[in-house]
């Protein structure tokens, strides 16, 4: 269960008749998807929702309910995925922010945005990082290892990601990522207030560390600093279903994605910490990398054109140390920005 104190500042009715935040976020999961309630999904949803991706923006609860039943015709046996873990936090006496990070699986037995069924078996993960007030879900930013799909699936991610630079799959139009409300605005001091509003006054040591460890390791290279910061027996998982274990491996993976985006910089936009008796300390952390493609052509020949990477990590914090760390980012919508400069030069596929 919570930990008490924290627990006590939310109005119980935000998440009644639940009985507490990550049990009304995990239960409505499985009434929509596990028993196929589509319909039940404005009790959840505010009417004006806001759903931010990597692909552009929503504005309403219609867009949310058409795109969830062609998911749910593509995929039938998907559901709403294996739930890991629920970071909440207060935003106000009547609302919390909720990091729900799901392991899904499902067979691809429908038409969906990438084509027709092919019958194969996938595995990923998402985090959908969520405000609620009122007891309704009024904002959300999700994340999605779409790569990880597309791989399972067998399907060229370099043809997907082509023909998604040219309609969106969220808005059916080019998007300008540069212009997205999703990596719009600036937050000087995100363990204060972040995209998710203010948050309480609590967990400034440990919201501090995690801000420190990106202004060092990622923003100023000092990868040499990995083990102030990550315990000895560190495991990192992140896209594709990749896993590094311990500091030299940490190390490796971000040296790995830096090489791609050589000026890419880290800017922290919120921060989540949720402790609990049963999971211990956890930190949710959404995050921008602003970048050019001009390093190492993990993605095709550098176009030198700028990439913005939405991002979310969960953090579990064991004696002052991160202990384990799941990374997201969605690769398919940076290769996107990418394949779309191509077409802007002129490129063919």
């Amino acid at each position: 269960m919570p930990i008490p104190d924290q627990l006590s500042s939310i109005n119980p009715e935000t998440y009644a008749p639940y009985r507490d935040p990550r049990d009304y976020i995990l239960s409505w999961t499985d009434e929509i998807w596990i028993d196929m309630g589509l319909g039940r999904l404005g009790e959840h949803y505010g009417k004006d929702i806001k759903v931010h991706t990597a692909y552009g923006e929503t504005y309403d609860f219609d867009h949310v309910l058409m795109n969830s039943v062609q998911k749910m015709s593509a995929f039938p046996n998907g559901g709403g995925g294996s739930g890991e873990d629920v970071l909440w936090e207060e935003r106000g006496p009547n609302g919390f922010i909720s990091s729900h990070r799901v392991f899904k699986t499902g067979t691809h037995t429908g038409y969906w945005t990438y084509g027709p069924p092919t019958g194969k078996d996938w595995v990923s993960r998402t985090i959908a990082h969520c405000t609620v007030q009122d007891g309704k879900v009024v904002e959300e930013w999700l994340v999605r290892d779409e790569y990880a799909v597309l791989q399972s699936l067998g399907l060229d991610p370099n043809k997907v990601a082509w023909d998604l630079a040219l309609a969106s799959p969220v808005t059916g139009e080019v998007v300008d990522v540069a212009t997205s409300a999703a990596f719009a605005g600036t937050y000087e001091n995100p363990t204060l207030e972040g995209i998710s509003g203010k948050r309480p006054d609590r967990f400034a040591a440990e919201c501090e560390m995690i801000k420190a460890m990106y202004e060092d390791v990622w923003n100023s290279r000092l990868f040499n600093m990995v083990g102030d910061y990550c315990s000895d027996k560190v495991v990192s998982h992140s896209v594709r279903m990749r896993r590094a274990q311990g500091i030299q491996g940490y190390q490796q993976q971000v040296i790995d994605l830096l090489a791609a985006f050589p000026d890419g910089r880290i800017e922290l936009r919120d921060l989540v910490v949720n402790e609990s008796s049963d999971l211990g300390l956890r930190v949710a952390a959404v995050w921008t990398l602003h970048a050019t493609y001009s390093g190492v052509p993990i993605y095709g020949h550098p176009t030198r054109s700028p990439v913005s990477i939405m991002g979310i990590t969960h953090f579990e914090i064991r004696d002052g140390k991160i202990l384990r760390e799941w990374r997201l980012y969605d690769e398919i919508a940076v290769l996107t920005q990418i394949m779309r400069a191509r077409q802007l030069s002129g490129e063919e596929f």
